[in-house]
C-alpha cells in the first residue's frame, strides 16, 4: 500500500509526457526569426569613386570597392577595377560601362587577357565584407553577375566546351573572412553571358543565398572562380544587397496521427526591408517532405502568404519530415506591373525539419496524386505493398 502514492505519481507523469508529445507547437517556424534591426553593406552597387588601391603581384595597380577585402584563392590575382574608370577612362565619364545598376560595376579581367602566348590566366578571387547582425536571425543576399568566357559581348563566342567561368555568392554565417572555410554557404552560377549555341545572350544572373546567424557578424562573399587558361575571361558584379530574410512557419502540427490526409497548414512573413524595397514584391512559400531514411522532395512550390495542403502518406508505421522557407520575389510585369530594380529575389531558410509519425488508419487511405501543381485526393482501400514512401 505504501508504493500506491508512487506508482499514482508516475502515472501523472507519462500522461503528461503523452499530452506534451501529441502535438508541436510549430510558431518558431524557422530556425531563425527576423531580426529588428536592419543590415547595412557598404558599396554594394560598386560605385566610383569608392575604391582604394591596391597592387596584384605583379606589382601593376588595381582597385578595390571601399569596404570590401580582396583574396585571390588560385592562379594570378586578376585586374579588379572600377568599371567605369577602366573602360571610361574616369569616374567622372559619362560614355556607357557593362553594369546592372547604377552608373558602376566591379570587373575582374583576367591577367593577360588578350595577350600571347598564354592569355587569360587563370584566377579564382573573392571579394568579402564583414556586416554586423543580431545572433539567431535570418539574412538574405542577393547579387548580379556576368561573365565572359571568350571575351567580348560579340557573337559567335569561342568559349571551349568544358571550359566555364564560375560566379559565386556566398555568405558564412560565423563571421568568418577565409572564403575556403567550411563554414560559407556558397551558390555557383557557370552559364556564360552567351548561351551553348556561341550567339544567344544569357546576360546578368541573379544569385542568392540565405542563412542564419551564428555570431555578432556574418561575411558576404563575391567570387568569381575562372579556372582555366583562355583568352578574354572576366566578370562583371553589381548590385549586391543583404536584407533581413523573410519567414514562414507551419501551425501546430501532431507528433503522431492516423489522419489521411494530415492537414498542413503554414503563415508566413515579409521582411520589413524588402517592403521597403517597393517595387511588387510578394512573398511565396515551398514545402518539402521527406520518409524516414529518404530524399527531401519538393510538396508545394509557390504557395501563398498563408494556406493549407492535405498530405496522404504513402506509407504508414514511419516518420515523415516536414520543413518549409518563404521567398521574396517580384512576379513577371505583365501580371503585376513594372517592380523594383534591379529585380532581386530573396530567399529565406528552411525551417527545422517537424517530424510526424503516421500510423496505420483502421478505415480507406487517400493517396495523394500531383500532377503539375493541381492536386487531388483519391480514397483506396487498403492493400498490401511496398511503395516508395
Amino acid at each position: 500500500m505504501r508504493m500506491r502514492p508512487l506508482l499514482i505519481l508516475c502515472f501523472a507523469v507519462l500522461l503528461l509526457a503523452a499530452a506534451r508529445g501529441s502535438s508541436q507547437a510549430q510558431s518558431a517556424g524557422p530556425h531563425g526569426s527576423i531580426p529588428a534591426a536592419p543590415v547595412t553593406l557598404e558599396n554594394g552597387e560598386f560605385e566610383c569613386p569608392a575604391y582604394v588601391d591596391g597592387a596584384d603581384e605583379r606589382g601593376a595597380r588595381i582597385r578595390i570597392p571601399q569596404g570590401w577585402t580582396l583574396t585571390n584563392l588560385a592562379g594570378e590575382t586578376p585586374v579588379v577595377y572600377s568599371a567605369r574608370e577602366w573602360y571610361a577612362g574616369s569616374c567622372e565619364s559619362d560614355a556607357w560601362v557593362e553594369r546592372l545598376e547604377g552608373r558602376d560595376a566591379l570587373v575582374l579581367r583576367a591577367q593577360d587577357l588578350e595577350t600571347p602566348p598564354a592569355p587569360g590566366k587563370p584566377f579564382d578571387a573573392a571579394l568579402s565584407q564583414q556586416v554586423t547582425v543580431e545572433p539567431g536571425g535570418a539574412y538574405s543576399v542577393s547579387a548580379w553577375f556576368v561573365s565572359l568566357c571568350g571575351g567580348s559581348f560579340s557573337a559567335p563566342n569561342d568559349c571551349p566546351e568544358g571550359v566555364y567561368m564560375a560566379k559565386l555568392l556566398g555568405l558564412d554565417p560565423q563571421g568568418g573572412m577565409d572564403a575556403a572555410a567550411d563554414s560559407v554557404q556558397w551558390v555557383e552560377n557557370r552559364a556564360n553571358f552567351v548561351g551553348e549555341d556561341g550567339r544567344t545572350r544569357v546576360g546578368w544572373q541573379n544569385l542568392r543565398v540565405a542563412a542564419v546567424a551564428e555570431s555578432d557578424s556574418m561575411t558576404v562573399f563575391a567570387r568569381v572562380n575562372s579556372p582555366f587558361q583562355w583568352h578574354g575571361n572576366h566578370a562583371f558584379v553589381d548590385a549586391v544587397k543583404i536584407v533581413r530574410a523573410p519567414a514562414a512557419m507551419f501551425a501546430s502540427l501532431p507528433a503522431t496521427s492516423d489522419a489521411n490526409p494530415l492537414s498542413l497548414a503554414w503563415n508566413s512573413e515579409q521582411s520589413p526591408d524588402v517592403i521597403a524595397l517597393g517595387g511588387t514584391y510578394r512573398l511565396y512559400v515551398d514545402i518539402e517532405v521527406r520518409p524516414e531514411n529518404g530524399e527531401w522532395r519538393a510538396l508545394l512550390t509557390d504557395g501563398g502568404e498563408t494556406g493549407a495542403i492535405g498530405f496522404a502518406p504513402r506509407c504508414t508505421n514511419i516518420r515523415y519530415e516536414f520543413r518549409l522557407r518563404a521567398r521574396a520575389e517580384q512576379p513577371p510585369a505583365e501580371e503585376a506591373g513594372e517592380g523594383a530594380w534591379p529585380n532581386h529575389r530573396f530567399p529565406g531558410v528552411w525551417s527545422e525539419p517537424v517530424g510526424v509519425y503516421f500510423t496505420a488508419p483502421t478505415g480507406p487511405t487517400t493517396t495523394r496524386t500531383e500532377a503539375g501543381s493541381l492536386l487531388w485526393d483519391i480514397f483506396l482501400p487498403i492493400v498490401a505493398s511496398t511503395p516508395d514512401c
